[in-house]
C-alpha cells in the first residue's frame, strides 16, 4: 500500500476515515463480545443464531455511535493512551449548525456515499438482532437511529444535516430489500 510522505501513523489514525473505524473497532468488538457472555448465561443458548448474530448488531450500533458521536472523545482517549498528553486539538461542544436542505444530489462524493454504506449493515444486522421484525419495522428502526444521531450531533460538536439521513435511510432501505429479498427466496427454495 502506497502512502504519501506525510502520511504517518499519527495522521492516518486520527485523521482519516480507516483511522476512526480502526478506533472504534476494539470498542464494538469489546461491545459484542460483553453481550455475547451476557446474553448466553441469561438464556443458555450458545449457538450461532442465538448469540453470535444478535452480538454482531451490537457491534455495528457500538461502531456506529463511536464513529458519530464520540469521535473525539475515542480520539483523545486514544491519544492519551498512545503520547501519554493531551492532543491539543480543540473542540466546540454544542455546535448547532442545521442543515436542512437536502441538496446532497448536487455533489454527490465519498462522503455522501459513507453515509449510504455506513447503514447498510442495519438492514442486514437488525433482523438477526430482533427476531419476527419485518421489513417496515427494520426500515422505521434504522431511520429512526439516523435522526436519533442527527438530532445528537449537534450537542457533540457536529451538525444536524437532512442529507445525512436521507442517505442513511437509502443504505437502510436497500439493505433490507436485499435481506428480506433473500429471505424469501431461501423460504421459496424450502
Amino acid at each position: 500500500m502506497y502512502f504519501p510522505d506525510d502520511m504517518t501513523f499519527q495522521y492516518f489514525f486520527f485523521n482519516t476515515y480507516p483511522g476512526y473505524f480502526l478506533q472504534a473497532l476494539p470498542i464494538a468488538l469489546c461491545a459484542g463480545i460483553i453481550y455475547a457472555v451476557r446474553r448466553r448465561r441469561k438464556t443458555g443458548l450458545s449457538s450461532v443464531t442465538n448469540v453470535i448474530l444478535p452480538s454482531l448488531f451490537v457491534c455495528y450500533i457500538t461502531g456506529l455511535l463511536c464513529l458519530t458521536l464520540f469521535e473525539y472523545i475515542m480520539g483523545q482517549a486514544y491519544y492519551f493512551l498512545f503520547y501519554h498528553g493531551a492532543s491539543g486539538r480543540s473542540w466546540t461542544w454544542f455546535r448547532f449548525e442545521y442543515d436542512l436542505v437536502p441538496d446532497f444530489f448536487q455533489h454527490f462524493g465519498s462522503e455522501n456515499l459513507g453515509n449510504i454504506v455506513m447503514y447498510l449493515p442495519f438492514g442486514i444486522l437488525y433482523p438477526l438482532f430482533r427476531k419476527g421484525s419485518g421489513w417496515k419495522r427494520t426500515v422505521t428502526a434504522g431511520v429512526a437511529v439516523s435522526v436519533i444521531i442527527e438530532l445528537l450531533q449537534p450537542i457533540f460538536g457536529r451538525s444536524f444535516d437532512i442529507n445525512d439521513i436521507i442517505l442513511n435511510a437509502m443504505g437502510v432501505v436497500i439493505s433490507t430489500a436485499v435481506f428480506y429479498l433473500c429471505q424469501t427466496m431461501v423460504r421459496k427454495k424450502h
